[in-house]
């Protein structure tokens, strides 16, 4: 009994002490499974309690109308370490609220709405209490976000939302991340929410939350470095910002709040901000974001639902706890498979995916699969299933998956595709009647039909259309694409009220017998209606311009059928022929016009209406002319088009515009320039700008390679030769005038190096080596000139003397102290004869750590110097760089290395490969140079106690090796072979992943790459990284023509699109391309063409390169330049003088176009 009152007693002391611990400590302790109160005022206040803040205080409406201003207050509620509180409508303050102030010692309460919602005697109640009230509230919800933002400080990211489930998607993370959060409407900025941007520069990103349904693009454009992050729905959004925003957010404490109503998740932002934990919302059912947000729970995280059982069942935070997603009504199923023509079946499923590139179809014959590309309706809810070919008679099986669910399969029948039914779709039989040369009549009738197959597709223009027979008394009939022509064999066709026809499938048997009408009218159409003359690149009709217009129109045959058929379209016409022996020309008011009826360019059955100019004198208009163009039928229908034919183009405003960087002496820069036409139209075209009416000094127009024009700068377009103001004007006899005057800076001069430290590494371990030069191979130098502009110094790093710029040689320098070591590389990567360390054009500086200091370290310094080799004399002569003569220096920068010991190399990492491999290989044996370009090529690299990268030494690579057949590993020798299967006792400096060719229905695959490498403590380590591949074919993005200006011979404008090449670089044999049709880079020339792909290589090969135009020694003045069209090298060389314009044709259809001049 003693025992018991002493424990008693104990634990009345413990209650003692609980009861007297402030209750802010208590906030430090686990969070509970939930924080909820009879009312939402209360659950805020159990919200608060658990933050711990005091001091200061946020009030809000729990009014569903006031809400709206709230939704952006967790931000600063984080910033002011401040809890969100509620109250309602009404003139008095809620009284837990009240209490709640009290309890907290709040003397400063922040006010989210204007009195129109939070009345004033609910504030004057609060000053009442000794408590500073501050307002917030704005003219609009807008100006409410961007007031609160205001209190914010130090703000670089903003979040930008519109829907109520958006804002609070984002509330927690930005309160963590010190984010306000600002309202916009769907399609503007509000004038506040700009301002507050405009006048803030230190935002620099920007999260918009939602997609174009809730925040157009053109509000994303308007913020600064937007990213979005959006679903298909409020909750999918939710999901996609717990993704998006995965690495800063800690799954120690996840917290499930109402999506509909709003309110607690309000309130529960800033305590979710303070773990920098997850909100997810819910519609009462457990979403998506559970399966996510549970991959990510540990054995210890508390899943905290915010308010009462009301507004989150239990049901939905421990789905959420256990990551059970609630299935929709009905889950996702198959509702039926079925053919719906010789190479497509139809898949319909009872409701849409979630996500249609999930579900996978498996199409097979007997044991055969069967490849099928798959395009979705509208609604996402029924799949076509598309074979290249007509899918051969048999029994198929299609098999479902929706990601890792089965959805089953289904077995489909196929029968050989057939014709099922013939019509004759006339009534009535059109007759024309004409007369031959000899003066001999005849007619011919015309009627119209279709065939449908057994799935009811029109056929009528296929192959099995082809074995129809039609047969008539009246003569013979003659069935193609539609159309039946009836060639007479009486003498008056219309003597028979009727005219029956038969036709007659001779393989399934199907027949068809109809009886026509013969019209008593003239001709194959009832009616005929023109419509609008419109041109492909948007032009208008101009004399002098032949570029072709077309007139749309509608026309129905005499059976009162909609039709486009040429011959019927022909026949129902009246049509008269021109001097040029055309017999299909309507009629015109002006006869600088012509509009004639034409077989489609595309499709011959049908008939277009092509209209163009057509003035065939020696006097161009002077004016505009109206013009009418009409066609009638034989029934006298008519249909006519208003239009006008434009008076010659000509430049009538031409208007100069100053550059956007610096043109410094001898530069041929290209000036900006707008030239309008008197009707407005912008012309670019040379041969429209290089005329009598235009007149330019001090620039010249130039012709680009498209027919385009530039206008460089300097009377021949070859700059100033004196720096100072210089003064270009452009006149056109319009009386338009137009002055531009430019400060032609001093000749432009390499003035400043830059060093790329994430290239150039400073930590090495003893005996490695790194290299680097301007981009050619390695990259990690890059010079400026004295106007911040970027030197060329791979194509000009030499330049002859011009006007007032004297000659230069630009070359970096390299010197070493300490230990390391420092040599030359060349365009191939390999040391230079003489290891002379220079950089300059494509050679590079090799930086080598000294060996021996493994256990010892040391460090290095590497002194780079810009220099002019041309510069500076000595009695006359130039300075020759020895010791006695040292080049004169423009800039140095000294890097200081650090050869690590062995030992202090803790740790390694391997580069990851960022994009997916093209899947082109198909057995170890056929790796090409393009195959290894398509490849990933990661390294590997020691880590510093601290993670900074180490060069490491030699060969350190013993293996690689890959957990998919889907894709092969090789390990790379010093010298760039490879073995595919690493020798024994060999080591190797790098690996490379390629990707085999994939099954049919396979689009990707994936693999672990994982290395084995010596380490710096004599171990073998091994890393691992993820690789995919792609089936996608490599679509050029960009083509360009690489130019080897570094060589000797070898020129380029600034255009790009001119070029000077030495003869002996365009001998047989060199390719024209960065590969050959094999894949080859053998023999690669200074001047080919490449593309670049969606998956950032130049390896994707070209669709051909054309030979547009040459002039050369030829008899016919072309050159002897031949191109092989099935290897893109060359087979005969051209002579000196000539040129030769080529085009480089990506397989997207994307072309540059260059023009050499053949040099000796």
């Amino acid at each position: 009994m003693k025992k018991t009152k002493k424990a008693l007693a104990s634990l009345a002391m413990v209650g003692m002490a609980l009861s007297m611990v402030p209750f802010n400590v208590l906030a430090a302790g686990t969070v509970p499974t939930r924080l909820a109160g009879t009312t939402a005022a209360r659950t805020a206040v159990a919200i608060a309690d658990q933050t711990g803040w005091t001091g200061t205080a946020i009030l809000a409406s729990s009014a569903s109308y006031g809400m709206v201003d709230a939704l952006t207050a967790a931000p600063l509620a984080s910033y002011l370490k401040a809890p969100i509180l509620l109250t309602g409508a009404g003139n008095t303050l809620d009284a837990d609220t009240e209490a709640e102030l009290t309890k907290l010692a709040v003397k400063t309460v922040y006010v989210t709405s204007g009195t129109a919602v939070i009345s004033q005697a609910v504030l004057d109640q609060i000053s009442k209490m000794g408590t500073t009230v501050v307002p917030l509230g704005g003219v609009d919800r807008s100006a409410t976000s961007v007031n609160i933002a205001k209190r914010m400080t130090g703000v670089t990211k903003v979040a930008v939302a519109n829907g109520l489930q958006d804002a609070l998607s984002i509330a927690a993370v930005a309160s963590a991340a010190n984010e306000p959060i600002l309202l916009t409407d769907k399609g503007a900025l509000s004038a506040s929410v700009s301002a507050y941007i405009a006048a803030n520069p230190g935002i620099t990103s920007s999260d918009v939350i939602g997609g174009t349904g809730v925040i157009s693009d053109a509000v994303k454009e308007a913020l600064p470095g937007a990213t979005r992050h959006a679903g298909t729905s409020a909750y999918d959004t939710n999901n996609q910002v717990i993704q998006d925003f995965n690495s800063s957010l800690t799954y120690g404490n996840v917290y499930v709040a109402n999506g509909v109503t709003g309110i607690d998740a309000l309130a529960g932002a800033p305590l979710a901000a303070q773990t920098k934990s997850a909100i997810v919302l819910t519609d009462g059912t457990v979403p998506a974001a559970a399966t996510f947000v549970y991959s990510k729970l540990a054995s210890d995280s508390v899943v905290t639902a915010l308010g009462g059982t009301a507004v989150v069942p239990e049901t939905v935070r421990s789905g959420v706890a256990t990551g059970v997603v609630t299935p929709p009504a009905g889950a996702l199923s198959v509702t039926s498979v079925s053919s719906i023509s010789s190479s497509d079946f139809k898949v319909v499923f009872n409701q849409a995916p979630a996500d249609t590139s999930k579900v996978k179809f498996t199409v097979m014959n007997i044991l055969t699969p069967v490849t099928v590309n798959a395009t979705w309706n509208a609604a996402k809810t029924e799949a076509t299933l598309t074979n290249s070919v007509n899918f051969p008679e048999g029994t198929y099986t299609v098999a479902v998956k929706n990601d890792a669910t089965d959805l089953g399969s289904s077995t489909v029948a196929v029968v050989q595709q057939k014709i099922a039914s013939i019509n004759i779709t006339s009534t009535k039989l059109g007759v024309v009647s004409t007369t031959t040369s000899g003066g001999i009549s005849t007619q011919t009738g015309y009627a119209t039909y279709n065939v449908l197959d057994q799935y009811g597709n029109d056929i009528t223009a296929g192959a099995l259309a082809n074995s129809l027979t039609f047969q008539s008394g009246v003569g013979t009939v003659t069935a193609k694409d539609g159309l039946l022509t009836l060639d007479s064999n009486v003498q008056n066709l219309m003597q028979f009220a009727t005219v029956v026809i038969t036709g007659y499938d001779s393989t399934t048997g199907v027949s068809v017998s109809a009886t026509l009408t013969t019209s008593t009218q003239i001709g194959t159409l009832s009616d005929f209606k023109l419509g609008a003359l419109t041109n492909a690149e948007g032009k208008v009709l101009t004399d002098g311009d032949t570029s072709e217009f077309y007139a749309s129109y509608t026309a129905t045959d005499i059976s009162g059928n909609p039709t486009t058929n040429y011959d019927l379209i022909k026949g129902g016409l009246i049509l008269h022929s021109d001097n040029a022996g055309n017999g299909n020309v309507l009629t015109t008011s002006n006869s600088n016009v012509t509009a004639t009826v034409e077989e489609d360019p595309s499709d011959s059955t049908k008939a277009v209406i092509k209209v163009i100019a057509n003035n065939t004198s020696s006097n161009a208009l002077t004016m505009d002319m109206p013009t009418v163009i009409t066609a009638m039928t034989w029934t006298g229908k008519t249909s006519s088009i208003n239009t006008t034919l434009k008076k010659a183009s000509s430049v009538n405003t031409f208007t100069l515009m100053s550059p956007s960087n610096s043109i410094a002496v001898n530069e041929g820069k290209a000036i900006p320039f707008t030239a309008l036409d008197q009707n407005g139209v912008a012309l670019t075209k040379y041969v429209d700008l290089k005329t009598n009416n235009l007149t330019i000094s001090n620039a010249k127009l130039f012709e680009n390679t498209d027919g385009t024009a530039s206008l460089l700068a300097g009377q021949d377009g070859n700059g100033f030769a004196t720096d100072g103001q210089q003064v270009i004007t452009a006149t056109t006899t319009t009386g338009k005038y137009s002055t531009l005057t430019i400060n032609i800076q001093k000749y432009a001069k390499a003035d400043t190096l830059y060093l790329d430290s994430k290239i150039l590494l400073s930590n090495m371990q003893s005996a490695s080596n790194q290299s680097v030069d301007f981009g050619y191979n390695y990259g990690g130098f890059q010079v400026k000139d004295q106007y911040g502009r970027v030197f060329d110094m791979v194509g000009k790093a030499k330049g002859i003397a011009v006007g007032s710029a004297p000659a230069y040689n630009y070359e970096i320098l390299a010197t070493t102290s300490g230990a390391i070591a420092v040599s030359g590389t060349d365009k191939d990567k390999k040391d230079t004869v003489t290891k002379e360390p220079i950089a300059f054009g494509a050679n590079g500086i090799k930086i080598t750590a000294k060996d021996g200091l493994e256990a010892l370290g040391g460090t290095g310094t590497v002194t780079f110097r810009l220099v002019n080799t041309l510069e500076g004399t000595v009695n006359g002569v130039i300075h020759d760089g020895t010791d006695a003569h040292p080049y004169t220096v423009i800039d140095s920068k000294s890097v200081t290395f650090s050869i690590l010991k062995n030992t202090d190399i803790k740790d390694y990492s391997m580069d990851t490969v960022a994009k997916p491999i093209y899947a082109d290989v198909t057995t170890s044996g056929a790796i090409t140079k393009r195959t290894t370009a398509f490849a990933g090529n990661p390294y590997v690299y020691g880590k510093t106690g601290s993670g900074s990268k180490v060069i490491l030494a030699g060969t350190p690579i013993i293996g690689a090796n890959i957990d998919s057949s889907d894709f092969i590993a090789s390990t790379v020798k010093s010298d760039g072979t490879y073995d595919v299967i690493p020798a024994s006792g060999v080591d190797y400096q790098s690996v490379y992943v390629a990707a085999k060719t994939l099954a049919n229905n396979m689009t990707t695959s994936s693999t672990t790459l994982n290395v084995t490498f010596r380490g710096a403590d004599g171990l073998v380590h091994a890393l691992t990284t993820p690789i995919k591949s792609s089936t996608e074919v490599p679509k050029a993005l960009a083509i360009v023509a690489a130019v080897g200006t570094f060589m000797p011979g070898v020129t380029l404008n600034d255009a790009g699109d001119q070029a000077n090449v030495s003869v002996r670089y365009l001998q047989p044999g060199t390719i024209m391309a960065r590969m050959d049709v094999a894949g080859s880079s053998v023999g690669r020339g200074v001047l080919y063409f490449l593309t670049v792909d969606q998956y950032g290589t130049k390896a994707a090969p070209l669709a051909q390169i054309v030979e547009v135009t040459s002039t050369g020694t030829n008899l016919d003045g072309t050159s002897t330049f031949k191109l092989d069209p099935s290897t893109n090298r060359i087979a005969v060389a051209p002579h000196v003088n000539d040129t030769i314009t080529l085009s480089g044709i990506s397989t997207n259809g994307l072309v540059k176009t260059i023009k050499i001049t053949v040099t000796n």
